[in-house]
Parts: structure tokens; C-alpha cells; sequence
């Protein structure tokens, strides 16, 4: 059985590499957590380890327009609006919270997820913000406009 410590030292941590079935009783099967999709980790997780039992969301939010997935300190994580931040599956893009209850969104994840591990990897606290994000600290400086010559605007004989 994998574990987080287990991975690589430049691997990027997401929900199937953190969210583990917990280590069998002696004497009793490992359970067998493979089938279940990667967004849905989490839920099994806080049952087993915080004791909470939160159903798996079964509705969508209307015209959620989503959260942003995020590389943090070497994890793929998003954070709901309550404040909650659980560990995402890029390769399941929906997020639901276990902590609010709240029913699924779409998760945001960039078009190339291997740059944007890289471009994390290559830091040494290993941060990604999608550059959409409204909670990206680095938003990029608007382009200053040129300031238009009144000459050149007139017609040319």
C-alpha cells in the first residue's frame, strides 16, 4: 500500500495520494478504496478519520461557477467558501465540501497539469495560483495603453 510518504520527493500530492484507506486490524482485509472516484476520497476519509459521516453529495449546485484547484505547499487543494480547504483530484475536476456539506461544483484545473506541477516543483515552497483565480496574489499588471500621438492621426497627403 502506497503511502504520501512513499511518493517522490517531486511529486505533487492530490486526493488518490492522500486519502487512504487506513491500515487494516490484524487479522482483518484491507479495504479496497481503488473504485472509488478521486473526488470522493475525501468523504470516506473524514469517516475514518474524524469520525464525521457526511453522504456523498449526490446534487450539483446550480450555476456554481466553480473553484479554482491550486497548487499549496506541494498539494493540489481547493477552498470552499466556508473556509475549508480539502485536497483535490485534478483528474476528477468536481469538489464538494465534507466540513459544510456543500454539494458538488465544478473544480477549475489548468489545461496543461503537468506545467503547472512543474512550474510549482521548480519553487522551493512549491505554490501554484491559477493565473484566473481572483485569489491568486500575483495578478498580472495590466498593460499600460500607449498614448496615442494626435499627428500621427491626421491624414497623411
Amino acid at each position: 500500500m502506497a503511502t504520501a510518504a512513499a511518493l517522490p520527493a517531486d511529486a505533487i500530492v492530490q486526493a488518490e495520494t492522500y486519502y487512504l484507506p487506513p491500515t487494516p486490524r490484524r487479522g482483518q482485509p484491507a479495504q479496497d478504496w481503488s473504485q472509488v472516484p478521486g473526488a470522493e476520497l475525501v468523504f470516506k476519509w473524514v469517516e475514518y478519520r474524524m469520525g464525521w459521516r457526511v453522504p456523498v453529495p449526490t446534487e450539483w449546485v446550480p450555476d456554481d461557477p466553480g473553484l479554482y484547484a491550486r497548487i499549496d505547499d506541494g498539494r493540489w487543494i481547493a477552498e470552499c467558501t466556508c473556509g475549508a480547504a480539502w485536497m483535490v483530484s485534478v483528474l476528477d475536476p468536481r469538489f464538494a465540501c465534507a466540513q459544510c456539506r456543500r454539494d458538488w461544483v465544478p473544480l477549475i484545473v489548468p489545461e496543461d497539469i503537468p506545467a503547472a506541477e512543474a512550474e510549482a516543483l521548480a519553487l522551493v515552497r512549491r505554490f501554484w495560483f491559477h493565473p484566473d483565480d481572483p485569489r491568486n496574489p500575483v495578478q498580472p499588471e495590466p498593460e499600460p495603453e500607449t498614448p496615442v500621438d494626435p499627428a500621427s492621426e491626421e491624414p497623411q497627403p
